[in-house]
């Protein structure tokens, strides 16, 4: 605890919350109270959080996972690549591209595509094609690096996200929470600490006040590598990671066939596939045994026979009357 002094996180705004009336009650235990309208936030807890965190990450990257940094604010996103530089680690700083972590198999094959790009390019694939086929490849190659390129390396899931304002990154906590990903989040006093792991209460809109709780981080990882070469602990190759994610089961295509419901007596419904319709014949043709089956369904559940139909009588002529 020798690296952290209260009076450093106070010279960088860390202490300094939202207004009163932005608050959300789940922070109260980590407000130290509020002036000229402003909560301020408990710095104790915040080392507090800060150790926690520390020591959580370091034995994460000691077992041979990684650390994904989320924060796409535009006054955070250059922090989030300086953690990026100086870690190593995955990062995401512009978008988070729904499914990253739900659908990851996806995400690999997009990486993989990124590649194909950039090979085709270094290859003089632009040489070969017209202008306008060039501005399109560019365009895409583009889109797909401004999406991907700060988990271009991550061909596996995280062992742990790091979160700046989980409110903004809802999507990301959602996903990571759902994988079973624990997340650590800086926090903010219009937060929800109960979406994060470990907390870490804290100003997450001062640039200064993020750069100092990440400058702690770092750390960190720095020691978890250490540690894991020390440990001897076999991290996952990046081809081996790459043959799993290509070995991964495709999911199957829905079916193509519509459905519809069938009325059962006594208020059931289920759906029935409408087969298709042959040349010549109508759909008419194939709901008849079907709506045949649906009137016989209730004498076949009560079992008593089927009442016979009431033969018609032919109507007789009146005789003649004589005059």
């Amino acid at each position: 605890m020798s690296d952290l002094s209260v009076q450093e996180f106070v010279d960088a705004g860390t202490h300094i919350g939202c207004r009163v009336g932005r608050w959300n009650p789940k922070m109260e235990p980590y407000i130290h109270g509020s002036r000229n309208g402003i909560h301020i936030i408990d710095l104790r807890l915040t080392i507090k959080g800060i150790l926690r965190a520390r020591h959580f990450i370091r034995e994460v990257v000691a077992s041979g996972l990684d650390v994904l940094f989320v924060g796409t604010k535009p006054q955070i996103q250059a922090e989030t690549r300086k953690v990026h530089e100086a870690t190593k680690m995955h990062y995401v700083d512009d978008r988070w591209i729904g499914g990253t972590l739900t659908n990851f198999e996806v995400i690999g094959s997009r990486l993989a595509y990124l590649e194909d790009l950039e090979k085709k390019e270094s290859e003089g694939y632009l040489d070969t094609i017209t202008s306008k086929e060039a501005a399109r490849f560019g365009r895409e190659k583009r889109k797909v690096w401004r999406n991907l390129h700060g988990i271009r390396d991550m061909f596996r899931l995280p062992g742990v996200l790091v979160v700046i304002d989980p409110k903004t990154e809802r999507n990301a906590v959602r996903e990571a929470r759902r994988m079973g990903i624990p997340v650590i989040g800086i926090v903010d006093t219009d937060g929800d600490p109960d979406t994060c792991d470990i907390v870490i209460p804290a100003n997450d809109d001062a640039i200064r006040s993020v750069s100092l709780v990440f400058d702690k981080l770092v750390k960190a990882v720095t020691d978890g590598k250490q540690l894991r070469d020390e440990r001897g602990v076999e991290v996952q190759g990046r081809e081996e990671a790459i043959a799993e994610i290509s070995s991964a089961p495709v999911p199957r295509p829905r079916s193509g066939g519509r459905r519809r419901p069938k009325a059962i007596p006594g208020g059931l419904t289920r759906s029935v596939e409408i087969a298709p319709m042959e040349e010549g014949g109508t759909a008419t043709q194939e709901a008849e045994p079907v709506a045949q089956e649906a009137e016989a369904a209730p004498e076949a559940e009560s079992g008593a026979p089927a009442e016979a139909p009431a033969e018609s009588t032919p109507e007789t002529e009146a005789p003649p009357t004589e005059e």
